[in-house]
């Protein structure tokens, strides 16, 4: 028996690839939800309107072998006895679940900071589909939105609120927008293209208090006090690893820590997702959940898989345009920019970074089109290739879809000429 916690990305693809690797293992999943499996990464396209709640929400595929567990919540795992208490939630009856190996996929949940007057109605984290409903219900009745945290979500929210209507201010703490993805240089066009869209940018400054009786009629910012009738709080996420605390090794962050097989420091436990740190440090994008339960999958049916450094390739999206990066910076630097087409005054910005012997490091992209220029980046950098890989690559052309001398061919050129090398291996 494998028990799974958690029925996000991570518990989904586990699933999936232990009933392919050894067909009839007994599985059961135990998720706190009332429903299964849904895309929190499409709750800003829920409250523009592009589509409805109920389009994110995807059942699981029915299988004799796997019993899900819906509206129940562990409250304990027991790694002596290798057993997983779970209280079901409608009645309050505890049910305990032996296991052989368990899978824990528990994610994260919103992080909000001890800001005064944060538990105000009319404020918001981004996270289920509940919130997604709740925010798109409550913005038909508002007119001015604030929405703290401008990585990708709060950018996406942002731009799905204005798109509705409303009067937006998006606040970051740090320099500039996607200050994790970004260099201060690439996110100017971001911001240049939010102001276009209608969306008031404050950088570098803090959300000190949201003012109102019981609801949000304003905040305090930087000093200054503002109105707004709503607010959403994109400040990141926490681990939810409190059921391991101790039980496993973890960080001082409390992110459980895995090693290259997705294994926690108890032999019959693994870890994936947004809850744990493997040897290359926290990524939490779906992209790297998937991947993570499908080596731990692997590994809890008696397999051998081994968990690669991730690239950390990421984009979003909003309006139109996209904001994407890849990998790492590097000593070796080439930008570029290139129109759409020929016909269109829209343009791809890009940087390239890269090793003194012309190894590929990472990327930063933004405009329409970005994350298909970053997605050949990735893939390179995962081969071991060079920037001459990226002058010489020979890209498919017609002028409806693209310039001839495209972004990544110019940004890698540039970078090529500060390497003042001779010989290329073309």
């Amino acid at each position: 028996m494998i028990v799974i916690i958690g029925l996000g990305t991570g518990g989904l693809y586990a699933a999936r690839w232990i009933s392919m690797m050894k067909r009839g293992e007994e599985i059961t999943i135990v998720e706190k939800r009332g429903y299964e499996t849904y895309s929190p990464c499409s709750i800003p396209m829920v409250v523009e309107g592009k589509i409805g709640a109920e389009e994110i929400v995807h059942p699981f595929p029915k299988s004799k072998n796997v019993s899900i567990l819906l509206k129940h919540e562990v409250t304990e795992i027991d790694p002596e006895r290798k057993v997983v208490v779970a209280k079901k939630l409608e009645t309050g009856e505890m049910k305990e679940i032996k296991y052989d190996k368990l899978i824990y996929a528990a994610g994260a949940r919103p992080w909000v900071p001890p800001i005064e007057g944060v538990d105000k109605e009319g404020v918001f984290t981004v996270r289920t589909v509940e919130d997604a409903i709740n925010i798109s219900e409550y913005a038909n009745h508002a007119k001015k939105a604030l929405v703290v945290g401008a990585g990708a979500i709060g950018v996406e929210m942002a731009h799905a609120l204005r798109a509705r209507g409303l009067e937006v201010t998006l606040v970051e703490l740090l320099e500039h927008a996607f200050p994790t993805a970004l260099d201060r240089d690439m996110a100017k066009y971001v911001d240049s293209y939010l102001k276009e869209e209608g969306i008031e940018t404050m950088y570098g400054v803090k959300v000190e208090k949201i003012l109102g009786d019981e609801r949000v009629r304003g905040a305090i910012i930087g000093g200054e006090e503002y109105e707004f009738d709503m607010v959403i709080m994109s400040t990141g996420v926490r681990p939810n690893s409190e059921l391991l605390k101790g039980k496993v090794d973890t960080d001082e962050r409390g992110f459980i820590l895995v090693d290259e097989g997705m294994r926690t420091s108890n032999e019959d436990i693994f870890a994936i997702g947004d809850c744990v740190r493997t040897p290359y440090g926290v990524i939490q994008l779906a992209t790297t959940a998937l991947n993570q339960a499908i080596v731990a999958a692997i590994n809890a049916v008696g397999g051998k898989a081994k968990y690669t450094k991730p690239t950390g390739a990421f984009v979003s999206a909003f309006g139109g345009y996209e904001v994407a990066s890849v990998g790492e910076r590097g000593e070796i630097v080439g930008r570029g920019w290139s129109r759409i087409n020929p016909y269109s005054e829209r343009k791809i910005v890009m940087k390239i970074f890269a090793a003194k012997d012309g190894s590929l490091l990472g990327a930063q992209a933004v405009g329409p089109g970005a994350s298909s220029r970053i997605d050949i980046v990735s893939a390179l950098i995962r081969r071991g290739g060079k920037v001459w890989d990226l002058a010489f690559m020979e890209k498919s052309y017609c002028p409806e879809v693209c310039e001839l001398y495209d972004v990544i061919k110019i940004a890698a050129e540039n970078a090529m000429r500060k390497m003042k090398l001779e010989k290329y291996e073309v």
